[in-house]
């Protein structure tokens, strides 16, 4: 199927990945015809600009149910994550989230709209017909530059190609024919009919795949007119220098010939990389692009997914290096670090739930008079008493109870590590938000609403997992809603741990108005099923404390780039229990794929790890293969038994042994594809933090007795 008028040139994408980890606004998507787009902010979304329409214009509209009918959206019902948030994205006015209509193309690449719901409620309630825009994401094409493969390989922006094209009277010179973006210098001898009308076919452009990025999120297209004449003025040196080259604004001379140069692309194919030469048609001046990767322009802060030539009103300033201009690097459209997305996921919990979570007040009580009384006053009589050494000379349960506070064994683990660590409980609304989600579980043996959201239950534990696990719990229905906070580029959004403070790096947003105008979010929400486990903190304790020197020495090495936030934060609540939890998860969900023939794909995984969480939920939503009640079975006694036992013995052996079990790799110790890895899209933590020594190793694994 040949795409040959605008409206064909649509790109079929799942609504749960508009919203992923590299697929939403500002990203690079690769179309079915070899372009590159760039999705655009949501403030241009039609669905979501409906919504602002209707608020504008009825002012006094209050009922949100009222305002989804006008304006042909559905809502999606999360107030717990809207109060999350309005407070820590200080989102101040927002009122609902949306969720993205699906819409399925036809064969010819046309949008099927008429057979979509939202549009024949939309008749039948407002009389009126939803368009095309309404379902669908724009997009710009990005990078922006092409050149021809027959006009003697002439480079241009795809402005200027648009301008030749109505010069030249292609077609009419109407610019629906020219996409996907078409050569106006080559007419093929095909021909096609549109509205009764014969229109000629003509070939596509070439789309150069480069373009420059920085840390703080921006993007530009390389500006190649200003890299040709600096490089033809001998700049090669300066545009590398480490300080930064102002590339953006230099100041370019004119064609000897006369005008400007006009640039022409010359393919290298003796280099493995394909770069390529610039040269002018007219004094044949050539620039070779074999140092492009190596460019350090200054960025000029642009941001294309709010609209093409919009940018930052502030100077882009190097975070890491004392507030100096940032530089940008070019890298391939398809690299990874192009986009690094923020999103965030929670799980329903109705209100009423929510009025029972007890939150340990006395836990923040005792810290702060660790913090700002005992240990002070401890200081003053010997300067130099750390805080390792001031707690080991005490007896906290002795010292709380007689400030008539009353703290159980477990609570005194917990108030060790947040001590010795400087922290606050309340410190990551992140971690408050999922302990929510944990307590629902672990103070519930079952659920006693009846809202079909969520319903769980407690199983009958097995005498043999007693000493592991406090509970295991059959989830039979859940609701899980995701949006997309923020994205950066070069690096993953990274979390740093001061003083007892969460800070997060700043993204750039997926909106383009100021914080308090934003109203409406879009968001997606699936339904499904689980398995929940809850580890017994006692037995993990008393685990860690045995085998300490053994896990200082093991778990004591750098993180890598990828690892940063997650070190952290197991150096603040324990890489033991973590390494634990995360390869016990991994495991259930290989077992899962091997046993019971779900693809790991299909299953996902949501961890809850703190110093006073210590589970996680494998579930599966709509979607996916087997979430019809199928993980659920499994979750029966006999059989959860059988699947750990079995997961277990299967751990044992790898077929990549003896490398795997030897191996020490950054945040993976023993852990491969073969025994540990899964599926990307199943896992939270990108992969890392995984050792399944931690479970089955014959002198330190937490399980090494059930086996």
């Amino acid at each position: 199927m040949e795409i040959k008028i605008d409206i064909q040139y649509n790109q079929a994408i799942g609504k749960n990945k508009v919203l992923s980890s590299n697929a939403g606004v500002g990203s690079i998507i690769t179309t079915k015809v070899g372009f590159f787009i760039m999705p655009l902010s949501i403030s241009y979304w039609g669905f979501v600009e409906a919504v602002y329409k209707q608020l504008n214009n009825y002012p006094s509209q209050t009922n949100q149910d009222e305002i989804a009918m006008r304006a042909g959206v559905e809502i999606i019902d999360d107030i717990r994550f809207i109060e999350f948030l309005k407070e820590n994205q200080n989102l101040i006015n927002l009122k609902m989230l949306i969720d993205i209509p699906h819409l399925v193309l036809s064969d010819n690449n046309f949008p099927k709209i008429k057979e979509h719901p939202l549009f024949k409620r939309n008749i039948e309630l407002n009389g009126n017909i939803l368009e095309n825009k309404h379902f669908t994401i724009p997009a710009i094409h990005f990078p922006r530059w092409f050149y021809s493969s027959s006009n003697k390989h002439s480079f241009k922006s795809i402005e200027e190609w648009k301008s030749i094209w109505v010069r030249e009277r292609c077609n009419g010179g109407d610019l629906k024919y020219f996409a996907p973006p078409r050569d106006p210098y080559c007419k093929t001898k095909k021909q096609f009919i549109d509205n009764n009308q014969t229109k000629d076919l003509y070939n596509t452009l070439v789309q150069i795949p480069m373009l420059l990025i920085c840390k703080n999120g921006h993007i530009s297209d390389i500006p190649w007119y200003q890299l040709f004449c600096a490089g033809i003025d001998g700049k090669g040196k300066q545009l590398s220098d480490n300080s930064g080259f102002d590339l953006f604004g230099y100041d370019c001379c004119e064609c000897e010939i006369g005008g400007k140069h006009e640039l022409q692309w010359i393919e290298n194919r003796n280099q493995s990389e394909s770069w390529g030469v610039l040269k002018c048609s007219k004094c044949k001046k050539t620039y070779s692009l074999e140092g492009i990767m190596n460019i350090k322009p200054l960025c000029i802060s642009e941001t294309p997914w709010n609209g093409i030539g919009t940018k930052s009103e502030t100077i882009c300033r190097n975070r890491d290096m004392n507030g100096t201009r940032s530089t940008m690097r070019m890298v391939l459209a398809t690299s990874n670090s192009v986009y690094y997305a923020d999103s965030f996921s929670s799980l329903y919990i109705p209100p009423e739930y929510l009025s029972g979570i007890i939150i340990e007040s006395h836990l923040l009580q005792v810290i702060e008079l660790l913090n700002k009384k005992w240990y002070k006053k401890a200081l003053e009589i010997n300067s130099l008493l750390n805080k390792n050494e001031y707690w080991d000379s005490i007896d906290i349960i002795d010292k709380a109870d007689n400030a008539g506070i009353t703290i159980t064994e477990n609570e005194k683990f917990i108030i060790k590590n947040k001590f010795l660590s400087n922290t606050n409980l309340e410190n990551d609304p992140r971690e408050k938000y999922r302990f929510d989600e944990y307590k629902v579980f672990t103070e519930n043996s079952c659920s006693f609403s009846e809202s079909k959201k969520i319903k769980f239950s407690d199983i009958e534990l097995p005498e043999f997992l007693h000493p592991f696990f406090k509970k295991i719990q059959q989830i039979s229905s859940l609701a899980l809603t995701k949006t997309q906070l923020g994205f950066c580029r070069l690096s993953f959004p990274s979390v740093k741990r001061i003083d007892g403070r969460v800070e997060r790096d700043e993204m750039q947003k997926i909106y383009n108005q100021l914080d308090d105008e934003v109203i409406v979010l879009p968001a997606n929400q699936t339904f499904g099923e689980g398995i929940f486990f809850e580890f017994n903190d006692n037995k993990i304790n008393s685990w860690i404390t045995k085998n300490k020197n053994l896990f200082d020495n093991r778990f004591n090495r750098p993180p890598g780039e990828l690892g940063k936030t997650l070190k952290q934060e197991m150096d603040e609540f324990g890489a033991p229990k973590f390494y634990l939890l995360h390869t016990f998860s991994h495991i259930i969900l290989k077992e899962l794929e091997f046993s019971c023939g779900y693809p790991t794909a299909s299953l996902q995984e949501r961890l809850y790890y703190s110093d006073r969480m210590c589970g996680v939920l494998i579930y599966t939503t709509d979607g996916s293969e087997g979430s019809m009640g199928g993980l659920v079975w499994q979750g029966q006694p006999h059989l959860i038994s059988k699947i750990i036992n079995t997961a277990l013995e299967r751990t044992c052996d790898c077929t990549s042994d003896p490398l795997c079990w030897e191996a020490e790799e950054q945040l993976n110790l023993s852990a491969c594809f073969s025994c540990s890895l899964v599926s990307e899209t199943s896992c939270e933590q990108r992969n890392l933090g995984l050792d399944r020594r931690v479970l089955i190793d014959p002198d330190f694994g937490f399980f090494k007795d059930l086996l």
